[in-house]
């Protein structure tokens, strides 16, 4: 008898940097980003340099929090399972969060 693959239920950070309302936010910010790194090439070395850095500071946490990791991925699973029923709920209360933020007013001017 063949067994079924069952998906693993997507990580709690992924189903957050999926929603429309944060994933349409980053890309806004993104954008504003390289476009003033492209207009001021002095800014722009700069933040090289502290993109690099961060770089090779998450590399090293990484391979240094691995074995870490590991050990607790049941807990780490059982945290995720909790942190996505949270999340169904805060996304029934706001819906807003599923539109990308060009369609979100925040509110009438003064």
């Amino acid at each position: 008898m063949a067994s079924v693959a069952v998906d693993p239920q997507p990580s709690v950070v992924t189903r957050v940097v999926n929603l429309p309302l944060v994933s349409s936010t980053y890309d806004l910010m993104s954008s504003a980003y390289l476009s003033t790194k492209d207009q001021y090439p002095y800014l722009k070395s700069v933040c090289e340099m502290a993109e690099n850095g961060v770089k090779t500071i998450t590399s090293v946490a990484m391979t240094s929090a691995l074995p870490i990791i590991q050990k607790l991925e049941p807990q780490i699973a059982v945290a995720n399972t909790y942190a996505c029923k949270g999340l169904d709920r805060i996304e029934e209360r706001l819906p807003i969060l599923n539109q990308p933020s060009t369609q979100v007013s925040l509110g009438q001017k003064c």
